[in-house]
């Protein structure tokens, strides 16, 4: 066992005022662009958090619902995590699981590693290579961590049904983004490596040594290859395309919920 671990911390943010209002949400969305964010705010339907998830907003999905009577919320949590990288993933990850959210999906902007790949693509991530540090304190060496099958693949379902247009790949996760060489490009890029970024390996990591329920779906923002950089990190076609992510990961979470009730 950690000498810190999450709960702890949580149990400590209760002693001292910090806790929030809300029941538990049903799930979280985590997400990571300033300007999606930005929309996420605007958004009247949407009531922010306090205590320590101040900042932070829980969507009503459908609209229409109400808090369960068993006392948990249905309404889900969309956060931004502060910063980038594996690290600031990973620990907010953790106190939300502390908080005693299980299920989660990843909502980012990836670089397209594929030439046939265009701006705004959407991917579903089903695994992971680890080429971070985060990933190995949790689970044992392994070139892979792996999305969550469930949850995984109601977001395809989702995706189907909404006429919406996505691939699912694996995602190159990195430490280094300033040191994506041309060699380290050119050998994903053969092995059939859909993206690069850099969470999604150690959130797999996390949600399968915590027995939670994640998964990670990117828009592509920026095309990498040996000739060039195509960067659209401020592109209308990339912030749509996280908007129907959005809308897709809400219904994602929510049936997931409906499913295990329904199995019980």
């Amino acid at each position: 066992m950690a000498i810190i671990e999450p709960v702890r911390v949580i149990e400590e943010r209760k002693e001292i005022g910090l806790h929030p209002s809300c029941p538990v949400p049903a799930g979280a969305i985590m997400c990571y662009d300033a300007e999606f964010w930005q929309w996420v705010c605007e958004n009247p339907g949407y009531v922010e958090c306090d205590g320590w998830l101040k900042g932070a907003y829980l969507v009503p999905y459908p609209p229409s619902t109400r808090l369960w009577k068993t006392g948990k919320d249905s309404r889900i949590l969309v956060l931004k995590v502060q910063g980038f990288g594996a690290p600031a993933a990973v620990m907010i990850l953790e106190e939300l699981i502390a908080f005693g959210i299980k299920k989660f999906v990843n909502l980012g902007a990836a670089g397209g590693l594929q030439p046939n790949m265009n701006i705004g693509d959407i991917v579903i991530c089903d695994r992971a290579i680890r080429d971070e540090g985060t990933s190995f304190h949790y689970l044992a060496d392994d070139k892979f961590a792996y999305s969550s099958p469930e949850i995984t693949e109601n977001l395809c379902t989702a995706f189907k049904r909404n006429g919406i247009q996505y691939s699912i790949g694996s995602s190159w996760t990195t430490d280094a983004p300033y040191r994506e060489t041309i060699e380290k490009v050119r050998r994903h890029r053969t092995e059939g490596v859909a993206t690069v970024e850099m969470e999604a390996s150690a959130l797999f990591a996390v949600g399968a040594y915590r027995g939670v329920s994640l998964s990670s779906v990117f828009t592509i923002s920026d095309i990498l290859s040996e000739e060039e950089w195509d960067q659209g990190y401020h592109s209308a076609e990339k912030l749509e395309s996280l908007k129907q992510i959005f809308e897709i990961a809400l219904e994602s979470i929510a049936n997931n919920n409906n499913n295990k009730k329904k199995n019980k």
